[in-house]
């Protein structure tokens, strides 16, 4: 997997198996300007590559080469905590997520906390606002159940419309 941090210039992405030195940036201020501006960037981004009726409404081809940024970045970006890790990967704090999914195209989306922290409780809760932003994104998000019963999102950015589709050729 690629260090989402590595990119020079580029807005770091909190998937919640950061540090919580790391995640914690991400309550200033200045992160929350760039996260308004990371949106309007993907709202341009769609309304100048999607074609046909509703161009905002659908991710676009961008976002699905880099769904993993995408999805991390928008659930951070309305106001949803990222998970933090000790050394030893386990969560140290409350919150999302994400990881690269089963398949290819896919994103999952784990709600997540300490031992204790009664992250199990909220999951259902939680991951219903995930993916409620997440499908006003355009995106298709579905909620399984995995092993003891945990749930967690599979995310994808869905199908191509025949517009885009019949126009790029």
């Amino acid at each position: 997997m690629k260090d989402q941090h590595s990119q020079a210039g580029r807005l770091r992405v909190h998937t919640g198996a950061e540090p919580p030195d790391e995640a914690e940036t991400g309550r200033s201020g200045a992160r929350s300007a760039e996260l308004r501006s990371t949106l309007d960037g993907i709202r341009n981004i769609r309304n100048l590559t999607n074609l046909g009726p509703n161009p905002g409404a659908r991710p676009a081809e961008w976002e699905r080469r880099q769904l993993l940024r995408t999805v991390s970045l928008l659930l951070e970006a309305e106001g949803l905590p990222p998970s933090a890790t000790d050394p030893a990967g386990e969560p140290v704090r409350t919150g999302y997520r994400t990881s690269e999914g089963a398949r290819a195209g896919q994103v999952q989306v784990r709600w997540v906390g300490p031992r204790g922290s009664g992250a199990r409780y909220q999951e259902q809760e939680q991951l219903q606002c995930c993916q409620a932003v997440l499908c006003s994104w355009g995106f298709e998000a579905l909620e399984v159940r995995g092993p003891g019963g945990r749930r967690y999102l599979e995310v994808e950015a869905g199908s191509v419309s025949v517009t885009d589709v019949s126009s790029s050729e």
